[in-house]
């Protein structure tokens, strides 16, 4: 067994703005509404291996859902990591379609059937094939793929990509089918929003921030997976599951000074609790966190939790996870707070991002025990230095260009 033990600290946190929601509307924010969203616009990435992305992920108890994501800068591009003269490979070479020297708008989606992943893409777009952010606007485009920050509340999310298939451990391409979705999240609750370093800055001071303005909500809509020669559809999938949510943008490259980047959510019925971790090869401050969200009372939030980390397991690509989690803290006032979580199976594996369904229990005396499910994710971008697994993560792209009729369908 092996045991990782880490002290963190963090700075302070400043509060977010939100508003009671209603069900589904067709229009953008605007006015007064727009205050809600204002934290989930664009932000401006002007230095090198900055990064954003948008994340949604719901899975029923039955294995079916999605997780999507939308990023304007990958923060996993291997030529943000070439300083290391091993990260230069045939593979990057050969991507010589895409520019890497700018933030690159790309999209994911994986969609899962019964605990199974049957489709997913990764699909990278021109520099230039981003909504261009204006003041009080929620509206994010990045490429065909459109997340809309509404009115009432609620957003609409509307993905579509060329999807790949894995064939004897190497990504193929499927430019004859095409996986979409049509998606609704409606946040659940009112929640104090909160906003927080993700992880701690860079040597050169670029920040990262963890903004939570809408954690638990239900998502509802379908997906599909069409095959574009016959026209048929491969899978129809309905979606009506519990929902999570989260917005993340860093100004650096995010594994800069880091070993690995760990953070997941567990939910139930009427909360969400949100965690994150970095560990640092040498002792550093570093961010670090568990926030619990729940309808009609107020939220917890333990700073620089103790975190023990165990029951290690090997993933695909040879990549090291724990097994089980456990935080102890305190809240503002002192009420002793702990959160144990094990992770029971692999919803994604790559080469330097290893994706798990997690359940555990959070139990605050005087409150109470919450027992719920959810996801966690192991980030170690300093493997995109080695270049078999820089290969494989940049085969596994798939370039759209502007004149591509996935555009206009």
């Amino acid at each position: 067994m092996t045991r990782e033990t880490q002290p963190f600290s963090a700075g302070p946190v400043p509060a977010l703005h939100t508003a009671p929601v209603m069900m589904n509307a067709a229009h953008p924010v605007a006015g007064e509404d727009a205050t809600r969203w204002a934290n989930e616009a664009q932000h401006p990435l002007k230095t090198p291996g900055a990064y954003e992305w948008w994340y949604f992920h719901a899975i029923s108890a039955a294995g079916d859902g999605l997780i999507f994501a939308a990023f304007q800068g990958l923060p996993f591009q291997p030529p943000h990591l070439r300083s290391n003269r091993r990260s230069s490979s045939s593979a990057l070479e050969k991507r010589g379609d895409i520019d890497f020297s700018v933030p690159a708008p790309a999209a994911y989606l994986a969609a899962y059937q019964g605990g199974r992943k049957i489709a997913q893409f990764l699909n990278i777009y021109p520099s230039d094939s981003t909504f261009a952010p204006t003041m009080g606007i929620a509206d994010i485009r990045i490429g065909p793929n459109r997340i809309t920050f509404r009115h009432d509340g609620s957003i609409g999310i509307i993905a579509k990509g060329y999807p790949y298939d894995i064939a004897h451990g190497h990504p193929r391409h499927r430019p004859d089918q095409v996986l979409s979705a049509q998606l609704d999240y409606t946040p659940s609750f009112m929640v104090p929003p909160h906003h927080r370093p993700f992880r701690a800055p860079n040597a050169n001071g670029a920040m990262h921030h963890w903004i939570l303005s809408a954690p638990h909500g239900q998502l509802t809509g379908n997906v599909q997976v069409v095959d574009t020669r016959e026209n048929i559809s491969l899978h129809d999938l309905p979606i009506n599951t519990l929902g999570y949510h989260d917005h993340v943008y860093g100004q650096g490259n995010l594994a800069d000074g880091i070993a690995k980047q760990l953070w997941g959510f567990l939910q139930g019925e009427t909360w969400t609790a949100v965690w994150h971790q970095t560990i640092y090869k040498h002792a550093t401050p570093h961010a670090n966190g568990l926030v619990l969200f729940e309808r009609d009372r107020k939220s917890v939030i333990v700073e620089a939790p103790e975190s023990t980390l165990d029951q290690y397991q090997v993933g695909r690509w040879l990549s090291r996870y724990p097994g089980r989690i456990a935080m102890h803290g305190s809240d503002e006032k002192g009420h002793p707070i702990e959160m144990i979580l094990t992770h029971d199976a692999m919803l994604d594996g790559a080469p330097f991002h290893t994706g798990l369904s997690a359940r555990g229990t959070i139990t605050i005396p005087g409150r109470g025990s919450y027992t719920g499910v959810g996801a966690s994710h192991s980030l170690q971008l300093r493997r995109l230095r080695w270049p078999v697994l820089s290969d494989v993560t940049l085969l596994a792209i798939t370039l759209v260009q502007r004149d591509d009729p996935l555009w206009q369908q």
